[in-house]
Order: structure tokens, then C-alpha cells, then sequence
């Protein structure tokens, strides 16, 4: 996995760790097959090729077609969506295996700390990026 790619509004890339990060507020052309683009609210991009695009499945928005698409949402039809929340922690899981530039992850859950100031969204999109990294 190469570079993150941060467009529109998040605060994802606070979480992501030491990978090369990139992040866009405006309009971005996305042309990097080992990139994963998370997608912020009002995101406006075109993504002609990357590893993955990560975007707000609760959110309706125009989503890049010919990529992987991993949906972080609420709902289980999602990639990834919260299946348990507490005060200080949430469950996150990953409803369906996913392409890595490596391999397969296959579905699983892990916990993960509720962060102030961040939104639901930008820790499963971290959780996402996360599963991308450690398993390329």
C-alpha cells in the first residue's frame, strides 16, 4: 500500500499512523494503483485507479466506479460498520473480505477506542486503512 489520499473533510489522516498521506479540500485526480482515497464530505474527485476508495456508505454521494469500494456506515450492508458502542469503545467490523496490494483480509471484528473529536466515519475509515497497511 503507497500513499493516502485524504479528500474533502476529514480528520481520518490524524489517525493514520507513518504512511505518506496527501490531503485535498478541493477537487483531486486520482491515477495510483497502490493508493487508498478516503473519501471526506464534500469529496468531488475522480478516481481513475487506486487500491481502494474508502467513502461515508450512510452519506449519498457519487462513488468512483472500477475501484474497490469500502463503505463505512452504520448499516451491515457497509464494509465497515460499528456492530457494538459503549461510552469509550466501539466494535468495529468488516463485513466482507477485502483486496489488499498483498492478499485477502477476511471478515473480522476488533475494538477500538472512542476518540473525541472525531467522527464515527473517521475511525472506520482509520480501521479500514488499518486493515490495508498491516495486511500488504
Amino acid at each position: 500500500m503507497g500513499t493516502v489520499v485524504i479528500i474533502g473533510e476529514s480528520r481520518a489522516g490524524e489517525l493514520i499512523g507513518g504512511l505518506p498521506k496527501i490531503a485535498v479540500r478541493d477537487f483531486a485526480c486520482v491515477d495510483c494503483e497502490d493508493a487508498v482515497v478516503i473519501l471526506g464530505k464534500n469529496a468531488h474527485c475522480e478516481v481513475k485507479n487506486a487500491l481502494s476508495v474508502i467513502a461515508d456508505g450512510d452519506e449519498p454521494a457519487e462513488l468512483p466506479r472500477g475501484v474497490q469500494l469500502i463503505t463505512c456506515g452504520v448499516s451491515p450492508k457497509n464494509t465497515v460498520s460499528v456492530t457494538s458502542r459503549t461510552p469509550e469503545r466501539l466494535t468495529l467490523s468488516l463485513n466482507r473480505s477485502i483486496r489488499t496490494a498483498k492478499g485477502v483480509v477476511e471478515p473480522l471484528e476488533l475494538p477500538a477506542p472512542v476518540l473525541q473529536g472525531f467522527s464515527e466515519y473517521d475511525i472506520m475509515a482509520n480501521f479500514a486503512v488499518q486493515l490495508l497497511e498491516n495486511s500488504s
